[in-house]
């Protein structure tokens, strides 16, 4: 009688263990679910919409004034450059002629190469300068339409709380999305009214 006790309280307490691992078990189940499913909660609240920034770019009035004035200092530059270039050309062939002739001394002919050289330098050193002042401009204007289109969005998102604005070109990573997801015109819309307005 005592042995079949003695199994008796084995096996409930070995049935204990194993509802108890088995209520676990089922525990960890199901928190791993919740998890799953609140992912997936969070997930599907996630708004999402993109512009097409070679279409802003190219319609944006902001961004098409200051290209204008940055193209119109680019060419500038570069007739600047041109016309010492062609002098600089101009000087070293007559030079070089006056030499071979015989027109000039050898102390006037090195004192011609000197100043051909010299002249070269500077044309090189304005050459940099110039495009050192013109990458800096670019920067810039690159930042302000930047800031323009960032501060709108800013503003725009408080209205429609977009959990994410990308954007996309024609080329780039986003191959396809939902239409009703481009907000591009709309954005274009207003910039170009705050634009005319400020102006």
């Amino acid at each position: 009688m005592k042995k079949i006790l003695v199994a008796v309280a084995a096996l409930v307490a070995f049935t204990a263990c194993q509802n108890k691992q088995a209520s676990d078990n089922v525990s960890e189940t199901v928190s791993a679910e919740t998890g799953v499913v609140a992912e997936v909660e969070r997930n599907e609240g996630l708004k999402v919409a993109y512009i097409q920034i070679d279409s802003l770019m190219a319609d944006y009035m902001l961004a098409d004034e200051l290209r204008k004035t940055f193209q119109a200092k680019a060419d500038k530059a570069d007739r600047e450059l041109n016309a010492k270039y062609q002098k600089l050309e101009k000087d070293m062939i007559d030079a070089q002629d006056k030499i071979q002739k015989g027109l000039v001394t050898r102390a006037t002919a090195e004192k011609m190469q000197q100043d051909l050289m010299a002249q070269q330098q500077e044309l090189v050193n304005t050459r940099d300068r110039m495009m050192s002042e013109l990458a800096e401009e670019e920067m810039v204007m690159n930042n302000r339409i930047y800031y323009a289109i960032m501060d709108y969005l800013k503003e725009y998102n408080s209205d429609y709380k977009y959990s994410m604005i990308v954007s996309t070109t024609a080329s780039g990573p986003i191959l396809h999305a939902d239409p009703e997801m481009d907000i591009t015109n709309e954005v274009l819309a207003e910039l170009n009214a705050r634009y005319k307005a400020g102006k």
